[in-house]
Order: C-alpha cells, then structure tokens, then sequence
C-alpha cells in the first residue's frame, strides 16, 4: 500500500510494464512491512519477444500487451537474484 493505494505487486502485466525497480520495491516492502511473503507469477509468453503479433487490435491493446517484451526475462533474472525464493507448500507450511 502507497499513497493510500494497493499497488500490484504479484506479477503478471504489472511486472512487465512497470519499472523493476518499483516491482522490486513492491515486493521488498510486502516482506518487511507487511513481514509476508510476496507470491509472484508472471505468464510464459511474457519472456518471449519473438511472439507472433496480432493484426486488427487497438493501440492500446498493443500497447499492453507487446511493451517490454524483450526486457522481461532480464527482470525476471534479477527478480531471481534479489531475493530468496522457495516452493509454494513451504511458504504456506512453513517448511524450513
């Protein structure tokens, strides 16, 4: 939460379309403030810029769906870097 707003912070479009180093805050913030874990998912076709383009859609539409396509594995790589990471059972069972 920032200025009174929920921000995602979980993935997905949200992810690839804003800046990493406010994702990456996001999620920091969710570890320490919140003291949670922050569950991340993000979809495979976003991780890959080859994709083949669709005809006929709106600028918008393009706009959201093809921007940053070719960054979003590099994220992802830092993603993986900067903070631990672990299996779903773990985090709801608090597995060590």
């Amino acid at each position: 939460r920032l200025f009174r707003t929920n921000w995602p912070a979980g993935g997905g479009g949200y992810f690839r379309l804003m800046p990493y180093a406010f994702s990456r805050w996001l999620i920091r913030h969710v570890n320490r403030c919140d003291e949670e874990s922050a569950i991340f998912y993000f979809h495979p076709w976003e991780i890959d810029p080859e994709q083949p383009r669709v005809t006929g859609v709106d600028a918008k539409t393009r706009f959201r769906h093809y921007l940053n396509l070719g960054r979003t594995a590099g994220r992802l790589k830092l993603l993986l870097q900067d903070f631990h990471w672990d299996r779903m059972d773990h985090v709801v069972f608090g597995v060590a």
